[in-house]
């Protein structure tokens, strides 16, 4: 597990940003594919690791989706309050912020699909592969403990990110994502929701969405608050 995750790093962080530096959509994508999903893909067949045990892609029930559409929107809308928040504390330097508003700008909506997919839909996949199918499934062997499995790998996450500032959101992001594999025994809703996730904040960054504030409305916080319990009680992991 040390020698994938961090060779993905390495790989991601040398030639992957060199690669985006020449071309930011096609950069992402090569390194996303080859040096996020490719290690761990690489491993288990150099490991003769069972496939299935990396990348559960069961399909789960119709329940377990459609909990997973409801926490993952609540919780995307209160991660937006805590970056709101967090915004007026500890700011975002100027230079970070224009570069991620830049790559999201709304230029028609054929343009805009493109950047969905590229920073949406792939990452979702190619990243599920690694953390939560490679490392997660490892990490709570390791442990032989689900919750500390699922801590470990989130932290891993957040900190893969290299990106301070989003560093608290990325990992409640993370553990939620592990949660969502662990309660389901499938990558499936991981994936789904981690796509659906970055294509809500996608649009809220290009304007599509109008941000509205969120912070200022205590009722629809308590709300998404309300509707993420739900949906965790219904996707409760099963008993040992």
């Amino acid at each position: 597990m040390a020698l994938v995750g961090g060779l993905a790093f390495f790989l991601n962080l040398f030639p992957g940003s060199l690669l985006q530096v020449l071309h930011t959509r096609w950069g992402l994508v090569i390194t996303q594919i080859l040096f996020i999903a490719g290690p761990a893909v690489l491993a288990a067949r150099w490991f003769y690791i069972d496939r299935r045990a990396i990348v559960p892609l069961r399909r789960p029930n119709a329940g377990a989706l459609l909990a997973t559409l409801m926490g993952t929107v609540a919780l995307n809308y209160l991660l937006t309050v805590a970056g709101e928040w967090q915004e007026r504390i500890i700011p975002t330097p100027e230079p970070v912020r224009q570069l991620f508003q830049d790559l999201f700008v709304y230029r028609g909506l054929a343009d805009h699909l493109l950047v969905l997919v590229v920073f949406a839909v792939i990452p979702a996949v190619c990243e599920e592969i690694l953390f939560r199918g490679f490392l997660q499934t490892g990490l709570i062997r390791l442990f032989e403990s689900a919750p500390k499995g699922i801590a470990v790998t989130a932290f891993i996450f957040a900190a893969f990110h290299l990106n301070p500032w989003i560093f608290p959101v990325v990992l409640v992001l993370g553990a939620f994502l592990g949660f969502l594999v662990y309660s389901t025994g499938s990558l499936v809703p991981a994936i789904m929701a981690h796509a659906l996730n970055n294509l809500l904040s996608i649009n809220v960054a290009a304007g599509v969405i109008a941000p509205d504030t969120p912070a200022a409305s205590a009722w629809s916080i308590g709300g998404s608050m309300l509707l993420l319990a739900l949906a965790l009680r219904l996707l409760r992991p099963p008993r040992p």
